[in-house]
């Protein structure tokens, strides 16, 4: 370890020497080599000696037989990856290369030596356990090539870009080296002589148990921060272009220091129950509010990953199979988009799955059920259907569920004049008629509303809607299809408005090429999941739980058939149920190779598909963008 000792301080002298010399004492205007290499080498020496004799021996910290080297070392290049994306993407926050060093060492010296023992641990699982399997390894490296499309795919449109937005300046590249292999000295230290304390935490021990689920979560927390960054563009606030949503004005709304007015009464508690966490992560930002929205709804979307590997992993003890179909969540068009827009639909999505985690518990206290139902109302009125008829079909008992729905309204009420205290005339009363009116706009069709609600009285307007909302609910949020670019009226002209249905032509988005297999691969598995949920329906465990995802989806479907045009808004509502469904449905085969392998195929097919959709939503963006910048 002396040659180690000697190594690292030399190494560590030279780059902090350079440094200084380039950016104190201006290395560059001296005319002479010799100057140059004095100005550089002797300090470089002194610091070198410092460092040496001041520094304990890195062979006294890792003196422990126990101690690998190896896992150290994967431990330090990943957080050393986390930490170089982190530091790029909160650049303009940091300001200042004190504030880069301080946030640095902060966050790399823990993540370190986390890292460590969570490396150590999947090490020791190698053999027989979860890594230790072929198909893991392929699903696992799946992300971080998803990952990188990523990176590299909004690098063709040069107006949404994100390289540049999580690369450190250069300016500032050697101090974070340097700080970095402070850090990396720094979590040896506390791996050597606090890692008894960091092991017994019972909180890390839980979340070793959980690795698979913190990694996929973790993966797609990191892909959707990539896709944020392109997506949530200025250019949102002057129009709506995404599938009728409403992220610029959501982003000011949830992010902003002043808020903004939603007047929407179908989210009557949005302001006291989504806002604030955003805010908990806008206000460090400053000025950069919106780096906070994208923070929160990639992490949102990251734990909808993560709490769907815990619903599976709960039902089945599979890691395997709940990694599946933790994967396959992330990787839905819904999903994929959603969780990286900043808008309300994520949270709601989370809400309607931490709900069902609680039925799965079997969670009958009002004192949990009561809050957990808030959430749902809160973020929008019609989940909290979802919940009632989830519930119904989980033996809560009709008074209960009655006396359950008349508390969670009560209280709705309240909270929502407590709201319209807090924030005056920013948010409208979903008890008041005329404020709940604005919403029938969306399922009556009149001049100048491009609603298409159903119409029983003709027959193709029946036969138009069926199969509108069929390829919604199904269809579209698992897989992608190829999106319409509807030319719309919306300065800069042309604006492309992009859609699954454009109710003034009737097209409606379809599958071509490629895009039929993975099309064909989930209808397999949705049809094969519905057929067994039949064979089963008598024996299985999940039969209650099974007919209340189907009530979900039989709400959305209905509902839809009346309220809304452009469907594909509301997908996050219903994909959950249908992953958490099919899940359920083929539990029997949660051990079975042959279906591990086919269902990895699906999922597999689902991803590369529903890349190829949001690179085609960024191409059709590009200009728009581009004419706001």
């Amino acid at each position: 370890m002396k040659f180690l000792r000697i190594f690292l301080s030399a190494l560590t002298g030279l780059l902090t020497s350079l440094f200084l010399a380039v950016t104190f004492f201006h290395l560059l205007d001296f005319p002479s080599l010799t100057d140059r290499l004095f100005l550089t080498l002797v300090p470089a020496l002194a610091i070198s000696l410092f460092l040496h004799q001041s520094f304990p021996s890195v062979s006294v910290w890792t003196k422990s037989s126990q101690f690998s080297i190896l896992h150290y070392l994967i431990a330090f290049l990943l957080a050393l990856n986390l930490t170089y994306g982190t530091v790029g993407f909160l650049r303009e926050v940091l300001r200042t290369p004190f504030g880069m060093v301080l946030f640095t060492t902060t966050f790399m010296t823990p993540s370190a030596a986390i890292g460590y023992f969570l490396v150590q641990r999947a090490s020791r699982s190698l053999r027989g356990g979860f890594p230790g399997k072929p198909l893991n390894v392929i699903l696992g490296l799946s992300l971080p090539i998803l990952w990188i499309a990523f990176i590299y795919a909004p690098s063709q449109f040069p107006s949404m870009s994100v390289v540049d937005y999580f690369r450190i300046p250069r300016e500032w590249i050697t101090l974070f080296i340097l700080t970095a292999l402070v850090s990396a000295l720094l979590a040896i230290y506390l791996i050597a002589h606090h890692s008894s304390f960091i092991v017994r935490i019972s909180f890390l021990l839980h979340l070793s148990s959980n690795l698979p689920g913190l990694y996929a979560g973790g993966m797609f927390f990191r892909i959707e921060l990539v896709l944020a960054r392109a997506l949530n563009h200025p250019a949102l606030d002057y129009n709506t272009v995404l599938f009728e949503s409403d992220a610029g004005p959501w982003m000011t709304i949830l992010a902003s220091p002043e808020s903004a007015a939603i007047n929407r009464s179908v989210h009557p508690l949005s302001l006291i129950i989504v806002r604030p966490l955003v805010r908990l992560a806008a206000g460090f930002m400053g000025e950069h509010y919106a780096l906070g929205g994208m923070l929160v709804v990639s992490a949102v979307a990251g734990l909808c990953v993560f709490m769907t590997w815990l619903f599976v992993k709960r039902a089945t003890e599979s890691k395997t199979y709940a990694f599946l179909f933790a994967i396959l969540l992330g990787s839905t068009a819904s999903h994929l988009l959603f969780g990286s827009l900043t808008e309300n639909y994520i949270f709601g999505a989370a809400a309607l799955i931490f709900f069902f985690l609680l039925l799965q518990a079997n969670e009958q206290r009002f004192s949990v059920l009561v809050p957990a139902g808030l959430l749902l109302f809160g973020i929008t009125i019609t989940n909290i259907v979802q919940g009632v008829v989830a519930l119904f079909f989980n033996g809560f008992g009709f008074k209960r569920l009655v006396r359950y729905s008349i508390l969670v309204l009560a209280l709705g009420v309240l909270l929502t004049m407590g709201v319209d205290i807090l924030y005056p005339k920013a948010q409208t009363l979903f008890f008041v008629p005329n404020d709940i009116a604005f919403e029938f706009n969306f399922v009556k069709s009149t001049e100048g509303n491009l609603s298409d609600p159903i119409r029983l009285s003709e027959p193709q307007s029946i036969v138009r809607k069926l199969n509108v909302v069929s390829r919604s609910v199904f269809l579209y949020g698992a897989v992608g299809p190829r999106i319409i670019e509807a030319v719309s009226e919306k300065p800069p002209f042309p604006t492309i408005d992009i859609k699954t249905f454009d109710v003034r032509t009737g097209s409606i988005a379809s599958y071509k090429g490629p895009a039929n297999l993975p099309l064909a691969l989930w209808l397999g598995m949705l049809a094969g999941g519905f057929l067994l949920f039949v064979k089963n329906f008598k024996t299985s465990k999940h039969t209650s739980l099974m007919l209340g995802l189907l009530g979900a989806l039989g709400f959305n479907f209905i509902m839809h058939l009346f309220y809304g045009t452009e469907l594909f808004l509301y997908t996050p509502y219903w994909v959950y149920a249908l992953i958490f469904f099919v899940a359920l449905a083929f539990s029997e085969f949660a051990e079975k190779p042959w279906f591990q392998w086919s269902a990895a195929i699906v999922v597999l097919a689902l991803m590369v598909n529903n890349f190829g959709f949001i690179v085609g939503i960024l191409r059709a963006l590009s200009p728009f963008y581009a004419a706001v910048q």
